[in-house]
């Protein structure tokens, strides 16, 4: 058993999971990934890897029910977390900035910087994603929201290369028919 696994087993054991020793663990993983992520985020934002690993943090440790089983699932969920603070900030940007001058958004550039508007349009497209196929949901948010390489999805989902790249293919198709209208 990994040493990660070992940890959320021993964290699991009380009230509320204590995730310090995970964390600490995997900090300079989770901070990797999360500087992918704010640096795709748009000018003028002032969150800083730090920040969003910080954030995902105090949402894992503050739910209700968190139930961790393993390295897998642990990243699951902190892509989770900072899918969450991300798309909470963006929605908090565009509060007032509602209009009807609704932009085509693509994912052939996944890693491109998108305004605070086409996170929300994502959001919504992985909740409908999620009601069809919730591990299509899951592999978006390890591929787009944590930075991960398709090789270490597959690792961490225990699928082959080829399974993974497959997966991502039809998550790709089904976020491109949810956020373009023609499908294109």
């Amino acid at each position: 058993m990994s040493e990660i696994t070992e940890l959320l087993r021993n964290s699991a054991e009380g009230d509320r999971p204590d995730l310090s020793g995970v964390f600490e663990r995997l900090y300079a993983d989770l901070k990797r990934i999360a500087a992918a992520r704010v640096a795709g985020l748009g000018p003028g934002e002032t969150l800083s890897a730090t920040g969003l690993v910080h954030e995902a943090y105090l949402k894992l440790v503050g739910a209700e029910q968190l139930s961790l089983a393993n390295r897998k699932h642990f990243f699951a969920c902190a892509a989770r977390a900072m899918r969450q603070v991300v798309i909470d900030r963006s929605r908090i940007a565009q509060a007032d900035k509602r209009g009807d001058d609704l932009q085509r958004v693509t994912l052939e550039g996944a890693d491109a910087a998108f305004d605070a508007a086409a996170l929300l349009d994502i959001d919504r497209a992985l909740d409908e994603i999620e009601q069809i196929a919730p591990p299509l949901r899951e592999l978006v948010e390890l591929r787009y929201f944590t930075g991960l390489s398709m090789p270490e999805i597959a690792e961490l989902r225990g699928v082959s290369l080829r399974t993974a790249m497959r997966d991502w293919e039809r998550a790709r198709a089904l976020l491109r028919l949810r956020l373009v209208p023609d499908g294109r």
